[in-house]
C-alpha cells in the first residue's frame, strides 16, 4: 500500500467513525459535504490526522481538498508527508453514538470538543 492508499484509508476510517456511518459507503471521490461533514467535523479529523502523521496541517484542509482523493494526494505530492511505514488504516466499528467516541480524540479535535462542551 502506497502513502496515498494509507491516507485515503485512514480519513475514510475517521470520516465513518466522525460521522457514524460504514465506511464502505465512502467514495474517495465524492465531495465530503455529500456525506454531512461540518466544520467542526472537519477541524476535528484534522487534528487527529496531525497526531497520526506527526506533522502540522492546514485546518481548512479538508475544505481546501474537498474530496479525501484530493487531500490524499496534497498530502503526499505537495506537503511531501507521509505515513510511517507501521501506521495503518484500521477498520472502526461503527457505534450507535459517534459523537461521544469523538470526545475522545486528541490533539486539535479532542481541545475543540473539550471547548464546545460536545
Amino acid at each position: 500500500m502506497n502513502s496515498i492508499d494509507t491516507i485515503q484509508g485512514w480519513l475514510v476510517n475517521q470520516i465513518a467513525k466522525q460521522l457514524g456511518i460504514k465506511a464502505e459507503t465512502i467514495k474517495v471521490t465524492e465531495p465530503l459535504t455529500r456525506y454531512g461533514l461540518d466544520s467542526i467535523d472537519s477541524v476535528t479529523i484534522v487534528g487527529d490526522m496531525e497526531d497520526w502523521l506527526g506533522a502540522e496541517l492546514p485546518s481548512t484542509l479538508l475544505w481546501d481538498y474537498p474530496t479525501i482523493e484530493k487531500a490524499a494526494k496534497y498530502l503526499v505530492d505537495e506537503a511531501g508527508v507521509s505515513p510511517a511505514e507501521t501506521a495503518t488504516a484500521e477498520p472502526v466499528a461503527v457505534t450507535s453514538k459517534p459523537k461521544e467516541e469523538a470526545t475522545q480524540g486528541k490533539g486539535w479535535g479532542g481541545l475543540w470538543n473539550k471547548i464546545s462542551g460536545s
